[in-house]
């Protein structure tokens, strides 16, 4: 047994983070912090937080209004925000139920499939216009990580979503301001930080040097 590589895993820091698939702000804040994390070394842990969890089991149509969510006009700023991410967004006419794709990335092990997979979610849904709340959308995303053989979307489409609860519950006893929120190191933090905003933060706790 190789010591140091052992107990090193008991010793890694980790980012919670609280976030919602149908929201364009919980993309681009996992993608920025996904990336400063990896340089570092830090590991990730998504705690799914439906948004709007009285949403229909086959979503809803967007509503833009001045009491919404996303208001009038809003999609061109926030699409442009992306950019500077990298991340191309089209805006999005549906909203789906996002439970299942919750309960199904919860199922996954993995690390590094498991944040690729959180992000190609984002991307089916913000950007490519894919029903993610539709398990036949998640399966063919499920191939795409090797995990067609799996049946893991037939087996959340079981599972209550208790789990879920207790994650808003969380959520709403830190009393983020907002959404995305994040968990580090005693600290919280919400919203679409940029990479180099994670850098620093992490740059703070550790001997992480990207840059």
């Amino acid at each position: 047994m190789k010591w140091p590589p052992f107990w090193g895993q008991f010793g890694r820091s980790r980012i919670v983070i609280y976030a919602d698939f149908i929201d364009p702000f919980g993309y681009i804040g996992f993608h920025n912090v996904r990336r400063a994390a990896e340089a570092c070394g830090i590991d990730l842990e998504w705690r799914g937080f439906e948004l709007n969890p009285d949403t229909p089991p086959g979503g809803s149509m967007l509503q833009t209004a001045a009491n919404s969510d996303l208001r009038p006009g809003m999609w061109a700023s926030v699409a442009d925000f992306a950019k500077k991410s990298g991340l191309t967004l089209v805006e999005p006419a549906y909203v789906p139920n996002s439970r299942v794709a919750h309960l199904w990335v919860q199922e996954v092990r993995e690390a590094v499939v498991k944040n690729s997979l959180i992000e190609r979610i984002y991307q089916a849904y913000l950007s490519d216009k894919k029903d993610i709340g539709d398990p036949t959308v998640l399966t063919a995303l499920a191939a795409e990580f090797g995990l067609s053989n799996k049946p893991v979307v037939k087996h959340v489409l079981t599972r209550d979503g208790s789990r879920l609860e207790q994650f808003r519950q969380e959520a709403i006893k830190r009393q983020f301001p907002g959404m995305p929120g994040f968990a580090y190191k005693g600290e919280k933090y919400f919203g679409a930080l940029s990479e180099n905003a994670w850098t620093d933060i992490i740059k703070k706790e550790t001997l992480c040097s990207t840059r």
